[in-house]
């Protein structure tokens, strides 16, 4: 069954390995919906993060494809219900007059996005959640003008430790 899955890959901080393994997903034609790399809490050591929407079967092949990259040292493939996982989106939306303004810092305000910066025709609010509440804003906001519209890809920690390594 088709689904969302993060893919977690753990690799030593060298040149070229973020293009190896997404010709990965290039070959399969498997799109990837969000990717995040940073590095962790250990020195010299990336976290990729990777959400396709896919079989599980083909998630797990190209997971463990990822893994036979020397460089990886560790790879998961999690569902939603085993992640703690959150995206960052701002919004710049068109404004020119105060009672709009309020009205969009008011709904803004109610689904927990905040206001970080103003000018005198346009606004940018920043929201921090899951990929619903930000589609959700974003269509609440558009209305009014939407002048510019980014989102990161997700970040995502495992609530328990994985059962399997791959």
């Amino acid at each position: 069954m088709e689904g969302n899955y993060t893919i977690s890959a753990f690799s030593e901080n060298s040149s070229g390995i973020l293009h190896r393994i997404t010709v990965l997903f290039t070959r399969r034609k498997m799109n990837i919906e969000s990717l995040t790399v940073s590095e962790t809490e250990k020195k010299g050591i990336s976290r990729f993060t990777i959400v396709v929407k896919e079989h599980k079967d083909r998630v797990v092949q190209v997971a463990k494809q990822i893994r036979r990259i020397i460089e990886v040292t560790d790879v998961y493939v999690s569902e939603n219900r085993e992640l703690l996982f959150t995206e960052v989106a701002y919004f710049k939306i068109h404004c020119e007059n105060i009672p709009v303004r309020l009205k969009m810092e008011e709904l803004a305000h109610r689904y927990g996005a905040h206001l970080v910066h103003g000018d005198s025709d346009f606004l940018v609010f920043e929201k921090t959640g899951r990929e619903d509440e930000i589609n959700a804003l974003f269509l609440l906001l558009e209305p009014f003008g939407m002048l510019e519209f980014i989102r990161s890809g997700r970040i995502a920690v495992r609530k328990e430790p994985p059962e399997e390594l791959l």
